[in-house]
């Protein structure tokens, strides 16, 4: 294992920091494992099947300020792992620290997503904002200065509620390459989501089709569509054996 002494990821991780040539889209596994906020080895999975998204940073937004908290846990990788470096942003929900979605705020925000581009196997970057209602202008601008930021052809992706992806056309416009459903953990959009894919339906948003996000803690959905990516969450470490739950999965 190598060690990455930049203030980004203060805990060991991997990876050297010669900057690593864009992937395309198309050239993503198909099963990416998401690794949060804890330790993980995840030296046993196959390089060739699957990916990693790992949490790099979060961001808080709160005032006119950002608190930056960089991931502190350890991970363990093979080396060649087709690495996402995941920002998590995050609104204060204090009322006396209301996010002020500053334009210091984006750039800051902006700086911050670019660093895990220099880090060597990291081949995209994905957002993960539950962004309000009253955030989306904010987030839509933001994207698209993360855009402008990164190299040219550079993968953006984030990660959707499933709610905008049941006709909610803001996605339409966003400067990104794909939005990943997060179809677990729901809340109100549960039956309307289930009824859909039970039916061989499909979302409704053209940059909803291309992945899946789903749960090893949940049961999986009927009516997944096998030829889209699929990304797994997981809320404890993941262990050798959550590989074969996955497999057996797609051989349904």
């Amino acid at each position: 294992m190598r060690f990455l002494a930049k203030s980004l990821l203060v805990s060991s991780i991997f990876i050297s920091f010669a900057c690593s040539p864009p992937a395309s889209r198309h050239e993503f596994p198909a099963k990416i494992l998401w690794a949060w906020e804890r330790p993980e080895d995840l030296r046993f999975i196959d390089t060739n099947e699957f990916g990693v998204a790992f949490l790099a940073q979060t961001l808080t937004l709160q005032s006119d300020e950002i608190a930056y908290q960089p991931r502190r846990q350890p991970l363990q990788l093979a080396n060649g792992t087709f690495l996402i470096a995941v920002t998590r942003i995050e609104s204060s929900r204090d009322p006396a620290k209301a996010p002020a979605l500053s334009l210091e705020q984006q750039k800051n925000i902006v700086q911050n997503v670019k660093k895990p581009v220099e880090l060597a196997d990291v081949k995209a970057v994905q957002i993960d904002f539950d962004a309000l209602l009253s955030e989306r202008t904010f987030y839509r601008e933001l994207l698209s200065e993360i855009r402008k930021a990164l190299p040219e052809g550079y993968p953006l992706t984030i990660t959707a509620l499933t709610s905008w992806c049941l006709g909610d056309a803001w996605l339409n416009d966003l400067q990104i390459d794909d939005a990943v459903p997060m179809a677990f953990d729901m809340g109100p959009d549960k039956k309307a989501v289930t009824d859909l894919l039970a039916k061989d339906g499909d979302w409704q948003e053209p940059a909803c089709k291309n992945s899946y996000g789903v749960s090893l803690d949940s049961p999986h959905l009927a009516g997944l569509r096998q030829d889209r990516r699929f990304y797994y969450f997981k809320s404890a470490p993941w262990q050798k054996y959550d590989l074969d739950k996955i497999k057996s999965f797609h051989e349904k």
